[in-house]
């Protein structure tokens, strides 16, 4: 198998563990290959237990709880989200801070600061989110703020989702990560998913750095933006609802309705990037897909859905240096869905 020898070398190559990689055709799981090791000093291998954290993905699981607030209706897309928040406010600013809805931060559109987030050791201290809002972070120390007019541009925001793990907690007087796991991941079937590190996860792989070296887990105060733990069978399920939006699959966490709007692009986009709600919009090698990527120290993540043929490929690395693999396995992936669409045509 192609993609099987391609991950392999790529993973020698770029001193990578572990990686484990789902294909899905027509709307359904083809099949999934494990590589390599979850733990080298152990040589325990990657299986379909094994937990990996995901990175940016995140943003992904967590659009799907933010989205479940509106249908409750505990908010509309677009209304101003300050005026439901308590604990901390995004600070009066130049720019309107009334145009920042929830349906501009889900899709990077409303102006807000704050790249990523780099997360601590486990074991530490983490800090609150108002702390985190307030730049209290050891990566950057930028607070969340407006650094351009909501609305007028396309500007990736990871703490646009930390102000929006604070709404949802705010409206729902429940952590993020418990009602995640209650009213989204459970009902979803996803039994291996959580923005916690719980007892639960001890299949957890260990991460890698760029030499190969093992490190600490990292854990997040802001778990929508970076801080979620799954496995290959749990995304590669994820996938497959993300791309029918089957309404037995969903099982009443959202409408079908709702998932498609979240996979349709928001206004305004550039050549910098383009989002629906939650689903980032993606043009490598030629191919437009949906999805997301994801890195953080020792973890690589990335899911990519062609929807016109309900495809998609979904790839887990516990090293730093994983995009190098999951990009050569994607480039494979890419030129056949390519090819099989000019002999369609």
């Amino acid at each position: 198998m192609k993609i099987q020898k391609l991950g392999l070398e790529s993973m020698k190559k770029n001193n990578v563990p572990g990686t484990t990689v789902a294909i899905i055709e027509n709307g359904k799981v083809k099949w999934i290959q494990y590589l390599g090791f979850a733990d080298v000093k152990r040589q325990k291998p990657v299986s379909r237990e094994t937990v990996f954290n995901i990175g940016s993905v995140s943003k992904v699981f967590s659009a799907w709880g933010f989205m479940q607030l509106s249908e409750k209706e505990y908010l509309k897309l677009d209304e101003p989200v300050n005026q439901y928040l308590t604990r901390w406010k995004l600070p009066e600013s130049q720019y309107n801070v009334s145009k920042v809805t929830l349906r501009r931060i889900l899709s990077h559109t409303a102006g807000l600061s704050v790249h990523g987030y780099g997360g601590a050791e486990q074991g530490t201290p983490l800090m609150s989110l108002e702390e985190s809002l307030s730049g209290k972070t050891k990566r950057n120390g930028e607070s969340v703020r407006l650094i351009s007019e909501p609305g007028t541009k396309w500007e990736y925001s990871g703490g646009g989702y930390t102000l929006a793990q604070l709404l949802l907690e705010e409206k729902t007087k429940e952590k993020f990560a418990y009602y995640m796991k209650e009213n989204v991941f459970k009902p979803l079937g996803l039994k291996n998913t959580d923005y916690e590190w719980p007892d639960t996860l001890q299949t957890s792989a260990t991460a890698y750095d760029t030499s190969g070296n093992p490190i600490h887990n990292r854990i997040f105060t802001e778990q929508a933006a970076a801080g979620l733990q799954t496995t290959i069978v749990d995304l590669a399920r994820f996938a497959v609802i993300s791309l029918t939006a089957n309404r037995n699959d969903l099982n009443n966490v959202l409408k079908p309705e709702t998932l498609e709007l979240m996979k349709q692009p928001v206004l305004p986009y550039s050549d910098q990037g383009e989002s629906g709600l939650g689903y980032r919009f993606m043009n490598y090698e030629g191919l437009r897909t949906i999805g997301h990527t994801g890195e953080n120290e020792g973890w690589s993540a990335a899911m990519f859905l062609h929807v016109p043929t309900k495809s998609g490929i979904v790839i887990l690395c516990n090293s730093t240096n994983g995009d190098r693999v999951w990009y050569t396995l994607y480039q494979e992936w890419a030129k056949r869905i390519l090819a099989a669409q000019v002999k369609v045509q």
